[in-house]
């Protein structure tokens, strides 16, 4: 990836992360970039493309990070807190403004499925692979459900988080997560 298009994505990510996408116009974008229009249009068609690069990146650097954080995890359930405790020390960064694939949704909705895509992407892929560890503590379609609640639970503290710049929001939400996963564990266990 040349050096230019890298700043216009790590910039643009920075702006969005802040004040969202339709606040943010190209010519801020490129003010803060120092790059030319033309440097822009070379790399990204529309703003429309510059934000589809924007998420496309954040749901890569995400996942990565959080399978870092994930993979020396032995049990099901360390590996979910884990997931639980990534997000309260992301909560807790200064950069932390929300999350991007969130705000996609709210100012673009399903409507521009360019952009909607990796926002639905992010939490496909999010439930399915919590549900792939739930697999190994409940039936498959316990598992799927459970997994759909816990990213409730995630979509939930981030949004408080930011409302209310507590990073322990993350720790509360895992908390009634583990109480489901329990719950849910004893429900799947009485005989039928």
């Amino acid at each position: 990836m040349s050096p230019k298009k890298e700043q216009l994505i790590l910039i643009a990510t920075d702006l969005f992360s802040r004040h969202g996408f339709h606040p943010v116009g190209i010519d801020r974008i490129l003010a803060e970039a120092g790059v030319a229009r033309m440097t822009l249009y070379n790399h990204f068609p529309g703003k429309d493309d510059l934000i589809t690069a924007v998420l496309d990146r954040r749901y890569h650097d995400i996942m990565a990070s959080l399978r870092a954080c994930v993979e020396p995890m032995a049990s099901a359930k360390e590996q979910l807190r884990a997931i639980f405790a990534w997000h309260e020390a992301w909560f807790g960064t200064p950069e932390f403004s929300g999350c991007l694939f969130e705000r996609a949704l709210a100012e673009f909705g399903t409507d521009y499925p360019k952009i909607s895509a990796v926002a639905i992407q992010y939490k496909k892929t999010m439930t399915a692979w919590m549900a792939d560890m739930l697999k190994t503590l409940l039936p498959e379609p316990a598992a799927a459900r459970i997994a759909s609640i816990l990213m409730i639970l995630l979509d939930g503290a981030t949004i408080d988080a930011r409302a209310f710049h507590d990073p322990t929001i993350a720790t509360k939400a895992w908390n009634a997560a583990e109480a489901v996963i329990e719950q849910e564990i004893l429900t799947s266990m009485k005989p039928a």
